[in-house]
């Protein structure tokens, strides 16, 4: 197994993010913490080409990444990948046809810079894991009752009220990552 490269660079409009080799729970916090502490981009795009797997956590982030860029006017999340690595990655969810996919992935202006993917918290991470399975819950799909599952049982372990999506309560305010 390739150790797992994660990549930022910017290109005319916008920002790029590339994982190559693995995307897993702590990759995805690392790459929202990149997305929050980049500068606004009119485009967001997740180089998946060289992305051999993601995990669930990792899913429930590329869900996060694309309804905070829905809810701003003038941006967008897509996803580059090619046919073999869309149904290598998302055939066994529902997320296939959830995300907006381009064949190629624009070049940076500059240089990729390498993220380190730091040590997080294990409360940090485990808000994190709740909330993307929150998200992967709130898809719907077959798996939607082990997702939600997942997000109670480390609600509960966090000491939080049950993480529930917008789209379940319409009473409760959306919560934000």
């Amino acid at each position: 197994m390739m150790p797992t490269e994660f990549l930022t660079g910017c290109f005319a409009k916008g920002l790029v993010i590339r994982i190559a080799g693995r995307g897993t729970m702590q990759e995805s916090l690392a790459f929202r913490a990149a997305v929050e502490h980049s500068p606004a981009a009119a485009v967001v795009v997740f180089d998946a080409m060289q992305c051999d797997y993601v995990d669930s956590t990792f899913l429930g982030c590329l869900i996060w990444m694309k309804k905070a860029c829905e809810g701003s006017p003038k941006r967008q999340f897509v996803i580059a990948a090619s046919k073999a690595t869309r149904i290598k990655l998302f055939s066994t969810t529902t997320l296939g046809g959830y995300f907006d996919f381009v064949d190629d992935c624009p070049e940076p202006v500059e240089k990729f810079v390498t993220i380190d993917v730091e040590e997080f918290t294990s409360e940090e991470l485990g808000r994190h894991v709740m909330r993307c399975h929150a998200l992967l819950a709130d898809t719907g799909g077959d798996k939607a009752s082990a997702f939600k599952a997942v997000a109670d049982r480390l609600a509960k372990e966090l000491g939080e009220t049950a993480f529930m999506p917008a789209s379940e309560s319409p009473n409760r305010p959306q919560r934000h990552f």
